[in-house]
């Protein structure tokens, strides 16, 4: 379709006035995930349709950027097209594995029940079945297998990830396909001869750990069972590794995650501090601050409100740039929102009962709901579970059963975690309040994620 037949993409975020006399604006694309500088009278071209007046080469770069589109377009329409082709074409087998429904914390918004059982042998070679089966089922179309181990904590059932990985690698060369992993730990057994374990003879890729701020903050609400310190015991296992002279060609990236609510949001920004005094910020891949949410249990009240929680965030990447980290400012388009959205993922906890939620293994509220698909030990390995909840999330969303229906942010954030929707809970994330915030930062600190476009 030629240049004229083009219309200004409802997708579009504009910021206020910047620049010298105010004369510029920031326009980002929620499409393409990119964002342009452009001048006012470009601004205002695009804001009376009369962008046909722009040269032909400027034109053609706002179409480049998803800026101007195809002027007939259903644009919810193209977006959930692309998010489900993506999902049919995607050619990673991922699985997630609770190897331990066990954690040696007590942390007071988790809101699983837990036991010390982890996943024992007969279910390993049952479980191994499975993923064969799903091999065996799509022939020549998977290019690899990737396991994310989570909890409880993963790292109590070491021998058991052993095992599996061993199986699952060898699964991967037979089908002559790639292996690989992530971990989601809390660190307290992280010393640096099982973080090297983990890189070279585990295929563990990456992880992430907690620390909910400084000791002062983290140790009020991240304690073991019988009540100890653990804040000191994480961090001197993440220097040590840090201090491995080989750390950075083990391959395993580590980033750090802080949970917040009202209880420790200002041991946030000394958290920060302490990290860069160690030189973390030389070696983490990322770190971020999450809300606490709602786990089955009422953890959430204790939280900000997405407004005040997105506000807070800003003044914490200032910090994070402020102490030498590359914070993520700008998102990227998601076309996955989670492993419910695709058929083939599953997550199977210590028991072999099998999910395609994260958020519902070991939590009591939802033991006898259909989160629960079926178990590993009983069920016939090629067990398809037609009844998945949440996997037509993208389809829901075109039905405007949710109001991510008319949202600019869609793209890039997929509509948040879908449980959270069924729940009535808001699961917008902060871009939608702070994108605008946001595109400023990343135009004042980096400017490398933004560029200009003249007329």
């Amino acid at each position: 379709m030629s240049q004229l037949h083009k219309k200004l993409s409802y997708y579009t975020i504009f910021t206020d006035e910047i620049g010298e006399n105010n004369s510029s604006r920031i326009i980002f694309s929620t499409r393409s995930a990119r964002a342009v500088v452009v001048s006012k009278r470009v601004y205002n071209a695009l804001l009376q349709n009369q962008w046909q007046k722009l040269s032909k080469t400027l034109i053609a770069n706002l179409i480049k950027e998803g800026i101007l589109v195809d002027e007939e377009e259903n644009e919810l329409s193209k977006i959930i097209d692309e998010n489900k082709k993506f999902i049919n074409d995607d050619t990673v087998l991922y699985q997630v594995i609770q190897p331990s429904a066990m954690c040696q914390l007590g942390c007071d918004y988790c809101g699983q029940d837990h036991k010390k059982v982890n996943i024992k042998d007969e279910l390993i070679e049952k479980l191994i079945l499975r993923y064969r089966q799903k091999l065996v089922q799509r022939p020549n179309f998977y290019s690899g297998i990737f396991i994310a181990w989570f909890g409880g904590e993963p790292l109590m059932a070491l021998r058991e990830i052993r095992i599996l990985t061993q199986k699952l690698k060898e699964l991967a060369l037979e089908f002559k396909i790639s292996y690989g992993a992530k971990i989601v730990t809390n660190g307290l057994s992280l010393k640096p001869t099982i973080f090297r374990e983990l890189a070279l003879d585990l295929d563990i890729r990456s992880m992430e750990i907690t620390l909910d701020g400084t000791a002062e903050y983290h140790d009020v609400r991240r304690i073991t069972k019988e009540g100890y310190d653990t804040f000191d015991i994480i961090f001197k296992n993440l220097t040590e590794i840090f201090g491995m002279p080989d750390y950075s060609s083990l391959g395993c990236s580590i980033s750090i995650r802080c949970n917040v609510d009202k209880r420790n949001y200002l041991g946030v920004t000394p958290l920060i501090k302490k990290m860069a005094d160690n030189d973390f910020n030389k070696f983490i891949t990322n770190f971020y601050v999450a809300s606490v949410y709602s786990w089955g249990n009422d953890a959430h009240l204790k939280s900000f409100s997405k407004e005040e929680f997105s506000e807070m965030e800003i003044d914490w990447m200032v910090d994070q740039y402020q102490h030498g980290f590359m914070p993520n400012l700008l998102p990227s388009r998601v076309k996955t929102v989670c492993l419910a959205v695709n058929p083939s993922n599953e997550m199977v906890d210590a028991y072999g009962n099998l999910f395609n939620c994260t958020e519902v293994s070991y939590v009591d509220v939802y033991k006898d709901t259909s989160y629960v698909l079926g178990n590993v030990k009983f069920d016939r390995p090629d067990e398809e579970y037609k009844d998945r909840p949440l996997v037509n999330w993208n389809d829901e969303i075109l039905d405007n059963k949710f109001q991510c229906n008319s949202c600019k942010m869609l793209p890039v954030c997929g509509g948040g975690c879908p449980k959270s929707w069924h729940e009535d809970m808001r699961a917008c994330p902060t871009n939608k309040f702070n994108i605008k915030e946001k595109l400023l930062l990343s135009y004042v600190l980096t400017k490398s994620n933004i560029k200009e476009v003249t007329a």
